[in-house]
């Protein structure tokens, strides 16, 4: 039911609501009329009666009934009839004095004195009178008060004569406010205070500073405590740097989650076990100079590096003065020398899985004055220290950090991290989105065309950021130490809310890779089906080198930019003329039909530039002038030109009205009218003096009727075909051209100006209007071409590449922000049209186009469309992988934890048994959401027309319904062509029932059609 629906429905039980309202808050007992005996002993009290608010029954008590049955409860909150209305009280008014030490039995030893106790709880704020215990142990010791209370779920603020402490459950309940809806401290004790009083009356129990010395410590017990550190005989201690932070379970961890003999596996396997990364630096996480000295309770042990050593390191650096030859600009270079006045930290540098978006242990770091390459080594190389692994790292300015990698990594790092990378299998990328604005020669960094990467994103560091840009704004006030403390705690609960997502984030991926595979790949091999198999084989070839070594071998997917133009095809008329200068034939005029013809495609494009720049410009008074100038200076042109046009085709001076109304804005059903095609009762003064230069019809062989076409002089009409076919080549190369610059603009703007000012803005939109009022101009020549082309050889062979241009067509390169990415990208044809390959000169001329361009101007459009299919086809491999692996580190988590109590076996019994049944309750959490991936997975797994994964039988899934022929999805597998055999004959045993199954067609039989 909508919701307008729900309120229409409610309304009129509005006012019963209402009533009840109140009638709750009086009761159902008449204590207003009538003398109320207690619910529990049945006495008519003297001192009023009480009702608890935080019990489910509201039963009226005498003081003495309500004592005893809240002698356990001392945190609910009583209300007392005063015999006009009910009053807040609490248990300590009352006279509840609450036992500690005992559970809430007796004690033999309790203290001589009572103490009020303030414990913040998730239902307010509470008074308690207490006793301690003063009874000896079994060591004949005294417990300390402080664990009395700690006992008793109550975190005090301090272990010396304790005054105030706060419930375990409203310090849990707070941190996982905070992560989820970035609530800061202040507010939430805040709203605590109103929930216990927000009359404004009452005394102040303002603890905030308590709270959050007690918050702190709390986060930290909790990371030790969830990571197994009580379980080390060497206790919180001996924790070793990144020990606190989550790992990701699908990313590969050897010893882990990887098979055996993973590290001999061919190379065509062997990128199955690649560990994908991606830093990037965000300068909105600043930290603000308020000379404010902490401690830090645990120095690098989570996200962050220890701090000590890597401001060393960036202490050593001295002045970095890192430069970039790219064609990209992006805030990384732009901030590299940022102003810090007032801040400690610029930014911070962070280093995640480039797959799963999990924050990876020790790559984090605050960088002090801009995102320097050396600083991001360093957090680069602390997270990938000792590994041994493929790694493919994801960086926005890659193509340039890599450069000299190889000796910042040798002589820049400090020792312990310092690295010989050649020992390293590494290679570089940059994110989908980043790599737009890097502009040519940038394919072997895109995620797009490069191999074994599967459909990795690598822009998931962004969203990471907007997620944490709430945090920073708080965190920015804190002390150094607490606020990468505090960032470490947010960082491990976004990588937990990752974790119990598997289970439906990769089911939904693979359920995209299979159907996307299966339509890129269908759609391959129909593009691949209209070549001959030695071009194709030629290409693969071309493809497989540039694999093998891409700064060798030249780019299959970089546009080769046509050599035909509107120049040659002068060119081939000039000649022409003069073979029949040579030959006798003599012009009508000094001007030859072709200049003559020229001229009039130029006068043309100066009408349309005019009628543009009065579209864009306002109707100032020198706006006004240089306009008239612009159109007097056409008008003398065009009269001269007349003066050609009555020798080289007289019949137009017989010819009445020559003027027409300004023509409507070309569109794609105006392309007859802006082609200076006659349109139905338009006149035909030949005066030009009548009306507005750029609205003069010239007349052309194209904007003649057939009859009067035929009368011209013989070759004059082939001319204006032949130039008009090379125009629309032209306008269409503008108009790719013009379309990567605004993509470019736009990406730039995006990246680097979104959010720095009005200023910087207008400028940049003043800048993409004036492409886009280019781009129009480009559109509105190939229409006009086109349609002259129309009316000269309807049905020519120039139909089959001059498609009727519509504004949707005008797209590209790439995806824009409202349609599917690259490996769902369906390309305009406007990219796709090859020169005039097809089209063939008159005889004797020398002006044949050749043939190879057109293949070669398509070679692109098949290199990317067979990148596409193969990026789909690994990214099934890849997330079937993953699966596999989630599931066994799963496993291997469980069992981790079941081993961990025997390490603690010396250990109080009462210790014991806590490490005992805490770590068989992590076990049993890590095997539920194991069980959980297999319950979703595995039905899916079985609907596919392959071998079920080992690891499935170890789940007893049952197979719910029959499934029949129909209901089962054909999914072909992937392989690696350039090794010629299956990626599934190739894999260790383990998993070869993983990828193992039929190539079978009804993949293609699934995919749509239309590509």
């Amino acid at each position: 039911m909508h919701t307008q629906e729900k309120i229409r429905e409610w309304t009129p039980l509005r006012e019963e609501f209402l009533e009840e309202l109140l009638r709750f808050y009086g009761g159902e007992a008449p204590v207003d009329t009538e003398k109320v005996p207690c619910a529990a002993c049945g006495v008519e009290p003297e001192s009023g009666l009480y009702r608890c608010s935080a019990c489910t029954s509201r039963r009226l008590l005498c003081k003495t009934c309500v004592l005893s049955k809240h002698a356990d409860l001392p945190l609910h909150r009583l209300e007392r009839w005063t015999g006009r209305l009910w009053e807040k009280t609490s248990l300590r008014d009352a006279g509840l004095v609450f036992q500690l030490g005992h559970d809430g039995s007796v004690c033999d030893h309790p203290s001589e004195k009572t103490r009020r106790i303030v414990v913040g709880d998730v239902t307010g704020i509470h008074e308690v009178q207490v006793l301690f215990c003063e009874c000896l142990d079994g060591e004949e010791n005294f417990t300390f008060e402080w664990v009395q209370l700690f006992r008793q779920g109550w975190f005090p603020a301090t272990t010396d004569r304790p005054a105030t402490a706060f419930t375990f459950r409203m310090l849990s309940a707070f941190q996982e406010l905070n992560f989820q809806g970035k609530t800061n401290l202040y507010d939430y004790w805040k709203s605590l205070e109103r929930i216990t009083e927000n009359t404004g009356t009452a005394k102040s129990l303002n603890r905030y500073r308590q709270i959050s010395h007690v918050m702190r410590l709390w986060r930290h017990l909790t990371a030790l405590k969830r990571a197994g550190r009580a379980h080390d005989p060497s206790g919180a201690a001996g924790t070793q740097e990144g020990e606190l932070a989550l790992d990701c379970p699908a990313c590969p961890h050897p010893d882990k989650n990887l098979p055996k003999g993973w590290e001999s596996a061919p190379p065509e396997v062997k990128w199955l076990y690649t560990l994908f990364i991606m830093v990037d630096a965000n300068f909105r996480a600043k930290l603000k100079d308020r000379g404010l000295e902490d401690a830090e309770l645990g120095p690098g042990w989570a996200h962050y590096v220890e701090n000590s050593k890597f401001k060393a390191h960036v202490d050593s650096l001295g002045k970095q003065t890192d430069t970039s030859t790219c064609s990209a600009e992006h805030k990384a270079i732009q901030n590299a020398n940022l102003r810090r006045d007032g801040y400690i930290a610029s930014g911070v540098g962070a280093v995640l899985c480039a797959r799963h978006a999990m924050v990876r242990k020790s790559a984090v770091g605050d960088l002090p004055n801009g995102e320097k390459f050396s600083i991001m080594d360093y957090l680069v190389f602390s997270t990938i220290l000792g590994m041994m692994l493929m790694i493919l790292i994801s960086y926005d300015i890659a193509c340039q950090w890599h450069k000299k990698l190889a000796r910042r990594a040798r002589e820049d790092l400090p020792p312990h991290i310092r690295t010989d990378i050649s020992g390293l299998s590494l290679r570089y990328a940059i994110p989908k989105k980043h790599i737009r604005v890097h502009g040519p020669n940038h394919s072997r960094f895109s995620f797009n065309f490069l191999r074994w990467v599967g459909r990795t994103y690598a822009e998931g560091i962004e969203a990471h950021w907007a997620h944490m840009n709430p945090v920073s704004l708080s965190a920015r006030e804190m002390g150094p130490g607490q606020r990468r403390e505090h960032m470490d705690d947010h960082w491990g609960a976004w990588n937990w809310q990752k974790i119990i997502g598997f289970a439906v984030y990769l089911l939904r991926l693979l359920r995209e890779a299979d159907k996307m595979y299966a339509k890129q790949r269908a759609a391959h091999e129909s593009l691949t089906a209209t070549f001959e198999p030695e071009v194709v084989k030629k290409w693969e070839a071309e493809i497989e080198a540039w694999n093998e070594d891409p700064t060798k071998a030249t780019d299959p997917y970089e546009e080769v930019r046509a050599s035909a133009t509107l120049k040659s095809t002068r060119l081939q008329i000039a000649d022409e003329e003069a073979q029949e200068l040579a030959a006798g034939t003599l012009p009508p005029h000094d001007v030859s039909p072709g200049v003559f013809l020229q001229h009039g495609l130029e006068i043309e494009e100066q009408q349309r530039a005019i009628r543009a720049h009065e579209r864009n410009s306002s109707a100032t008074d020198g706006n006004l002038a240089d306009l008239q100038e612009k159109r007097n200076g056409l008008t003398r042109r065009i009269d001269t030109w007349r003066g050609m046009q009555d020798l080289h085709m007289p019949v137009v001076a017989h010819t009445a009205d020559s003027e027409t109304p300004p023509p409507p804005r070309p569109t794609s059903s105006s392309h007859l009218n802006s082609a200076n095609i006659p349109s139905p009762g338009a006149s035909n003064s030949p005066s030009p003096g009548l009306t507005k230069a750029e609205n003069i019809r010239l007349w052309l062989p194209s904007a003649l009727p057939p009859v009067l076409r035929a009368s011209l002089p013989s070759g004059l009409a082939d001319k204006e075909r032949r130039l008009r076919i090379a125009q629309a080549d032209d306008a269409l190369e503008d108009l790719r051209r013009l379309r990567r610059i605004i993509t470019g603009i736009a990406d730039f703007s995006r990246l680097n100006i979104t959010g720095t000012g009005q200023r910087t803005g207008g400028k940049v939109r003043t800048l993409f209007s004036k492409f886009q009022a280019k781009v129009r101009r480009a559109a509105e020549r190939y229409r006009a071409a086109r349609a002259a082309l129309v009316s000269l050889d309807s049905g020519g062979e120039w139909e089959g590449r001059f498609r009727e241009l519509h504004d949707s067509d005008i797209r590209g390169p790439g995806r824009e922000s409202d349609v599917p990415s690259e490996g769902r990208y369906e390309i305009s044809w406007i990219w796709l049209v090859p020169r005039g390959s097809s089209m063939t000169l008159p005889d004797g001329v020398d002006g044949q186009l050749d043939p190879s361009e057109f293949l070669e101007n398509v070679k692109v459009e098949w290199a990317r469309s067979k990148a596409r299919a193969e990026r789909w086809g690994e990214e099934v491999l890849l997330l079937k992988e993953e699966m596999r692996r989630v599931i066994e580190y799963f496993e291997w988590k469980a069992s981790w934890w079941r081993a961990q109590p025997a390490r603690r076996s010396d250990a109080p019994s009462a210790l014991r048994r806590g490490l005992s049944s805490y770590a068989e309750y992590q076990a049993s959490v890590f095997e539920s959401i194991a069980n959980h991936c297999a319950r979703r997975w595995v039905p899916y797994l079985r609907t596919r027309a392959e071998t079920m994964p080992t690891w499935a039988a170890r789940y007893d899934i049952p197979d719910t319904k029959q499934r029949t022929q129909k209901e089962t999805v054909g999914v072909a597998q992937p392989s690696d062509t350039r090794a010629g055999t299956s990626v599934s004959t190739a894999l260790p045993e383990e998993l070869r029932a993983d990828s193992s199954g039929s190539d079978s067609d009804s993949a293609d039989s699934e995919s749509d059609s239309d590509l």
